[in-house]
């Protein structure tokens, strides 16, 4: 009995690039063209933004001629402010938030007396206390020109009486 050596079998080219042909495509490939799609798309999309930018900007024109310079109105003399014939708690600088007259109030706006100060300035030391009171009741202040300033706590509404 003879035994026939073994030999491996080979198929002809043109089977083997026919098979080739029709192997489809692997995964690992179409990701990667998606990829560089995806980039090529990004890359273009980002330069049509940079266009736009550039140009969003108005083309240069020339200045129109300008005319002498015509001097203007001297402005109207200021009026003096109106100033405020009543008002409530806090500092109040006089001749500037309130005017010097005579005020008065109904009275505490609260659990504690109404309290009042007349101040030579607004520096909020005891030195610049020219007078002050502590009322339960109605009180009266009349406040000069040249006081600094005026202020109150816990007072009802100060209305000026003249």
């Amino acid at each position: 009995m003879a035994l026939a050596p073994a030999v491996p079998q080979v198929q002809p080219a043109s089977v083997t690039r026919q098979a080739s042909k029709d192997t489809p495509v692997t995964k690992p490939r179409r990701a990667i063209t998606r990829a560089l799609v995806l980039l090529l798309i990004a890359f273009v999309a980002n330069l049509v933004v940079i266009a736009i930018i550039v140009n969003r900007g108005e083309p240069a024109t020339a200045l129109p001629a300008q005319a002498p310079s015509v001097p203007a109105a001297p402005p109207a003399p200021a009026s003096a402010p109106v100033l405020p014939s009543s008002f409530g708690e806090g500092k109040f600088v006089v001749g500037t938030d309130i005017a010097p007259g005579t005020y008065r109030t109904a009275g505490k706006a609260g659990h504690f007396d109404c309290y009042w100060e007349r101040l030579k300035d607004v520096s909020g030391t005891g030195e610049s206390i020219i007078a002050n009171n502590l009322a339960p009741g109605p009180a009266t202040v009349t406040i000069a020109k040249s006081d600094g300033a005026f202020q109150t706590r816990w007072c009802r509404p100060w209305t000026r009486a003249n």
